[in-house]
């Protein structure tokens, strides 16, 4: 889930849940709700790709490759912790519970 503040008064602007398909094999989409209003708005692939940070999306690239931590901290020039951090915020991020599902969502969402 993602919050965005109106920083002159600190309300709630804005909050992102993403949900993934789990029985169907259906596409997942980037869609923002106004839950005042009820309208629905598609985000475009230049907006959808913002989700994750540039080294999130390196870092889930080398683990959908089947890099371990160590071996994507090695590549990428960072330590293990940093990669375990990267890992923890990707999770979060996508809402899931492990790397596989991150690696799906991400390839449907195209963001890797």
């Amino acid at each position: 889930m993602f919050y965005v503040y109106a920083p002159a008064n600190d309300t709630l602007w804005l909050a992102l849940c993403l949900y993934s398909p789990l029985l169907f094999d259906i596409p997942a989409r980037c869609l923002i709700i106004n839950s005042t209003n009820g309208q629905m708005m598609e985000l475009d692939k230049q907006n959808s790709t913002k989700i994750l940070s540039v080294r999130e999306k390196q870092v889930l690239i080398l683990i959908d490759k089947g890099l371990s931590s160590k071996e994507i901290a090695a590549t990428l020039r960072i330590s293990i912790n940093t990669v375990s951090r990267h890992r923890q915020e990707i999770l979060g991020k996508l809402q899931v519970k492990n790397s596989i599902e991150a690696c799906r969502i991400a390839k449907d969402l195209k963001l890797i």
